[in-house]
Parts: C-alpha cells; structure tokens; sequence
C-alpha cells in the first residue's frame, strides 16, 4: 500500500474524530447557551417578582403614611363628642356647670366643652404654681433647699401638714413646700409659695404657660378656664424633663381618687381642686396613648364620683377605638405577607419548570 493511501486514511480517521469534538463542542455550547438563557429568564422573572411585590409594598406604605398624615392632623375627636353629650344627658350637665377638656397626644384628637367659660379654680391652680418655681430652679435662680419665710398671713385651713409641722416666722425648705403643695393639697405651703412672689407677680408669671388672651378677673381672683387648664398641661407634658419631679408628686396625689379612682391599671398624674361647690380634676392619663383630660363641675352632686366615671368611660371609648384601629392594621399586614409569599410560591413553580426544561435539553 502506498503511503499516500495510508495517509488518507489516517486523515479520514482524524477528521472523523474533529468532526466529533467539533459537534460535542457545539452541543455544549448550545446547552450552555440554553442555561445561560433560562437563566436569564429565571433572574427577569425573580427581579421582576420582586420588582411588583416592592411597588406593592411602596404602594401600601403610601397608603398608610396617608392614613397617618390624616391622622396627625389635629381633629374634634367626634366619639368622645358623643359620649361627653350622652353623659351631660344623663347627669343633667350643661354650660353653667361643666366644663372639659379631652386631647389624644399622639393622634392629635379633641374635644372641648364650655373651655373659654371662667371658674372658679380651687386648687387646680396649684400645678401652674409648682411649675414656675421648678421653672426658677432650672434656670439657677431657686434651689430646692432654699427656705421661705412662713408668715401669719400663710396660714389657711385645709389638707396638709406645713402648719403642724413649722410654726409661724420659721423657714421652710421649697422641697417640703412643692411636696405638700401638690400631694396633700396643702393650702398654707400653697400661700407661702405665692406671697414670696408676691401675688400679682406670681398671677402674670402664671400667663406664660397660655396664649389665650386672659381675662382681668384672672389677676385678682383664683379663676380660669379650660383653655388655660389645656395649655398648662401641655406645657407641662411637653417640658415633661424640667418637671419629672412635680409629675410624680401628680401621681401620687389624691389617694388614688378622681380621675384615677376608675382607672388603677393606669398612672395618672393629676390635681384635683374644690371649693364652693367647685369641685374638678385635671392630669395626664398614660394609657395605650397619652391622654391630656381635664374635668371641671359646679355644684354638682358627688362630683368626684362623676368625675372618675367620666374618665373611666373616655379612656374606654378611646383606647376600644384604637384596637379596632390595631386589628386592622395586623390585618393589612397579614395581608401583604400573604402576596408576598404567593409570589414566592409562584416564583419558585418557574424556576421548578426551568429546571425540567434543562434536563430535557440535556
């Protein structure tokens, strides 16, 4: 045989075998340009299932925040309306006799009744008082320990025991008085806390805690209205760091009556007042939400009674409002947990189908 036939041969052969190498080669070029395309195909359906469940959510949280900017807005907080006129009903309760105030901190819902009326105030004045000299020692001018000069003119009958515990031209410290002013309503620590202002100074400083424009009878006399009361508290709350001291005395105050009679599973810092048939109370009620209340009666038959009734039944209404509020809130997220997980179902059927389709090519 010649060595051209026997080249021929081995060259066939060669080219028989490139041939195959050629065609394993390009059968796998074709899966892998199969797997790079259900890949591709997997991760566009992946990103845009996620894409969908994103502007979902983006959508939701739209919505929400809109529901929350509703929310902020300050509105007449129209259930607690309704109760405090179905109560008024049935107590026989009108303008010349009841006064209130209802404010929710952190959905900014209220309601007021009668609040530019005056009255007479009792010793719901004494909270005002207390805070301008805590305002005095944060600012360097008083100190705790300081002592007043307790005079004849101070003494006043009542609760409290600055009279039997300090005799008449003793020193007193301003602790001992703040204490007694506010958790025994003592009224005698109250006139030696004004008289060294001086009581006309000491009503035109008790103004800077309104803006509402205050009538001459608030300057020589013991009364205000709702509105004053309102703002009191508000300041109050709001500067809650400058007086954490006189808040706990409000906690402690009145023996767990008035507004904190119906309501022990709370902490209640209040001060109730009554003189003449005047009897009310005022304070912050920390519930579920912060709630600033204020309840003012004259001449009203166990007005106290009323009064812790009263606070019981709007503490109710609210905070039954803002389950139902709570529940449908879970609700909404339940709900999107609920698409978000069907589209992880649907998602992973794809890629389950993609997977097949590989192995038929292969």
């Amino acid at each position: 045989m010649s060595k051209k036939g026997k080249h021929s041969k081995e060259e066939k052969s060669k080219l028989k075998i490139d041939s195959k190498v050629l065609k394993i080669g390009l059968s796998i070029c074709v899966i892998i340009a199969i797997g790079i395309g259900i890949y591709s195909y997997i991760m566009r359906n992946k990103e845009e299932v996620n894409k969908q469940a994103k502007e979902q959510k983006e959508e939701e949280s739209l919505e929400v925040a809109s529901i929350e900017e509703t929310i902020i807005e300050e509105t007449i907080d129209s259930n607690i309306e309704n109760l405090i006129n179905q109560i008024m009903t049935e107590n026989n309760l009108n303008e010349n006799n009841f006064f209130f105030f209802f404010y929710n901190i952190e959905e900014k819902k209220y309601y007021f009744y009668n609040e530019n009326t005056y009255f007479t105030a009792a010793s719901t004045i004494k909270v005002p008082v207390a805070m301008l000299y805590y305002d005095k020692i944060a600012d360097g001018e008083l100190n705790l320990s300081d002592t007043l000069i307790y005079n004849s003119d101070d003494y006043e009958a009542g609760d409290g025991s600055t009279a039997a515990d300090y005799s008449v031209g003793e020193r007193i410290p301003i602790s001992y008085l703040l204490e007694q002013t506010i958790v025994n309503s003592d009224n005698t620590a109250l006139n030696i806390l004004v008289n060294s202002i001086g009581y006309q100074n000491c009503k035109e400083e008790l103004t800077k805690y309104s803006d509402i424009e205050l009538m001459e009878e608030f300057y020589s006399s013991n009364v205000a209205n709702v509105s004053y009361y309102y703002d009191v508290l508000q300041y109050l709350y709001q500067n809650a760091d400058k007086y954490s001291e006189l808040i706990e005395y409000m906690k402690i105050s009145s023996g767990g009556g008035y507004l904190k009679a119906n309501l022990p599973q709370y902490e209640v810092a209040h001060k109730y007042g009554s003189y003449d048939g005047y009897v009310h109370d005022y304070g912050i009620i920390y519930g579920q939400n912060t709630y600033l209340i204020g309840v003012f009666t004259n001449g009203i038959a166990n007005a106290s009674d009323l009064i812790a009734d009263i606070g019981e039944q709007v503490v109710t209404c609210v905070e039954a409002k803002e389950l139902e509020k709570t529940n449908e809130t879970e609700n909404s997220t339940n709900s999107v947990e609920t698409t978000d997980t069907n589209m992880a179902n649907t998602l992973e059927i794809q890629e389950s189908d993609n997977m097949n389709i590989t192995e038929e090519v292969e």
